[in-house]
């Protein structure tokens, strides 16, 4: 007994979650069923009929997955029809730039070839919560992105002491760039964003770092801390990777080559300097 089949009407609504359907996939399933492999049986006649493909390959990690993880664009901005990068790898893709780097909304490029479209803060969202995965990472990336737009005020300072609590200070209604931290309420300069120069005015202070001996201080700045490329202010460095972010001015930029590192997040690893370990 031979079945006649009608793309459209076999490849149905009742294929797609409906969050995912849309007119362009309708129109190109016939496409599909040209392209895809997959065997369906005819319940009444137990013959084989041609339907797409069930699973795809990943262009990344190479794995057959299942077709469903390659439904719908994670922005409006993807230009491109089609995905081949699976949920997961996208996923896994935007995790670690979220827990080892400093990516905020609309830095997050889209993982498919030739698409520039950049993932915003709903669309980093969808990502890193649609798996039903754990909660933390996406909490993580908003707790930072809150931080970030708190530092982009002007009258937003950071506790000197590292106590992990920082808030608004009104310098203009206020006489003194001193600031007592409502956490631990241990103070720090406002202008100098360290910790407060206890017997000196801001201009007293500025007068003694002017004013450093050429000795083992001098020999000591030289050896342990590099200046900001953007602001020149001295900045020590601990420990971990070498993206610094200049707790005065904010700028963000690698230790090694001191190459800005929101071009670098941008446009890729090449902005580094060529003699750079990073650069690539």
């Amino acid at each position: 007994m031979k079945v006649n089949v009608s793309p459209i009407s076999t490849f149905s609504e009742s294929c797609l979650p409906q969050s995912t359907l849309n007119q362009q996939q309708l129109k190109s399933s016939s496409t599909i069923l040209e392209s895809q492999k997959l065997q369906l049986y005819d319940r009444q006649s137990n013959n084989r009929i041609s339907l797409p493909s069930q699973t795809r390959e990943c262009s990344v990690c190479s794995s057959e997955k299942p077709y469903s993880e390659f439904l719908g664009n994670y922005s409006d901005a993807c230009l491109h029809i089609e995905r081949t990068v699976c949920d997961s790898c996208v996923y896994e893709n935007t995790k670690f730039l979220v827990e080892n780097t400093s990516v905020y909304d609309e830095q997050l490029i889209c993982p498919e070839q030739n698409c520039n479209a950049t993932f915003d803060f709903y669309a980093i969202r969808g990502i890193l919560l649609a798996t039903g995965k754990s909660h933390i990472v996406f909490e993580k990336y908003d707790k930072n992105l809150i931080y970030r737009r708190l530092e982009e005020m002007t009258e937003f300072v950071w506790c000197a002491h590292e106590c992990g609590s920082g808030q608004l200070h009104d310098l203009q209604g206020s006489s003194s760039p001193e600031v007592i931290c409502i956490k631990c309420q241990l103070r720090t300069c406002f202008t100098h964003r360290t910790i407060w120069h206890t017997g000196m005015t801001c201009a007293e202070y500025d007068l003694q770092q002017s004013q450093l001996p050429d000795d083992g201080t001098c020999a000591w700045l030289d050896q342990n801390t590099k200046r900001c490329p953007q602001c020149r202010w001295y900045i020590e460095k601990n420990a971990g990777c070498n993206e610094m972010k200049c707790r005065r001015c904010q700028h963000k930029f690698c230790w090694e080559c001191q190459a800005d590192y929101k071009i670098i997040s941008r446009e890729g690893k090449s902005n580094h300097r060529s003699w750079c370990s990073h650069y690539k």
